[in-house]
C-alpha cells in the first residue's frame, strides 16, 4: 500500500464528512487538495484551456449535489471525482463529434512514453523503457485501440494505482489487472523482436503489474 496516498484519502475522507455536516473550511480544503488533479486529467484530454475550465467546473458542481452519493467503501475521493471527470470527457466528445470536431481522448502519446521512461521503480513496463526504446513505445501506444491508450494514460500519465484505473473505467481490478499484464507482455516481445528477430532469443519470465 502506498502510505502518502492513504494518509490522503483518509483526509479527503475526514473533511468530505465534515462538508456533509456544514463545515465550510473543510469544503474549501478538499476543493483545494482536488482541484489541480482533477484539472490535469482534464486539461490532457480535451482540446483548449476554456474546454477544461468548462468541464472541471462541471465536474465539482456535480460534486457539490451530489456530495452524500460518495461511498467510501468502493474508493478514494479522488478516484470518484476523476470517474465524474471522465463521463463529462466522453459526453463532451460525442457533442464535438456530433459537429464534426476533433477528439482528444487520452494524453498524449509522446508524453506517456516519457512518463513511463521516467517512472522507473519496480514496475514492469517502466523497466523495459530506456531512451532507446521510447520511440517504439510511443509508436506502439499510437496503435493501440482507445481503450488501452485510456488504461494506459490513467496508470501512468495520472498515476493511478491498479485499483484506482478499474474504478474510474468501471472495470474489476482483477479484470484491469490482467489486461495491463497481457498488454505489457506484447509491449516487451515486440521489443524484443524487433530488437533481436531470432525466436529463440526471447524467453524470459512473465512480466507481472505492480498494484
Amino acid at each position: 500500500m502506498d502510505l502518502k496516498r492513504d494518509i490522503r484519502d483518509r483526509r479527503h475522507r475526514l473533511w468530505w464528512r465534515l462538508a456533509r455536516l456544514g463545515s465550510e473550511d473543510a469544503f474549501r480544503r478538499l476543493y483545494g487538495e482536488l482541484y489541480a488533479p482533477v484539472w490535469a486529467f482534464t486539461a490532457a484530454r480535451v482540446r483548449g484551456e476554456a474546454d477544461a475550465e468548462d468541464l472541471v467546473g462541471l465536474v465539482f458542481q456535480r460534486f457539490v449535489e451530489n456530495l452524500d452519493g460518495y461511498d467510501a467503501g468502493r474508493g478514494s475521493l479522488l478516484t470518484w471525482l476523476l470517474g465524474m471527470a471522465r463521463n463529462a470527457i466522453i459526453d463532451h466528445h460525442r457533442r464535438l463529434a456530433a459537429h464534426g470536431a476533433a477528439r482528444r481522448q487520452t494524453v498524449d502519446v509522446a508524453d506517456l512514453a516519457d512518463v513511463l521512461a521516467a517512472d522507473g521503480g519496480d514496475d514492469p513496463l517502466a523497466s523495459l523503457i530506456d531512451a532507446e526504446r521510447i520511440g517504439r513505445v510511443r509508436r506502439w501506444l499510437q496503435r493501440q485501440a482507445p481503450e488501452v491508450r485510456e488504461m494506459f494514460a490513467l496508470r501512468y500519465g495520472d498515476g493511478l494505482s491498479v485499483a484506482e484505473t478499474a474504478r474510474v473505467l468501471g472495470l474489476g481490478e482483477a479484470a484491469v489487472k490482467q489486461r495491463f499484464v497481457r498488454t505489457t507482455r506484447r509491449i516487451r516481445q515486440e521489443l524484443l523482436t524487433e530488437e533481436n528477430p531470432n525466436p529463440e532469443s526471447e524467453g524470459g519470465p512473465p512480466c507481472m503489474i505492480a498494484d
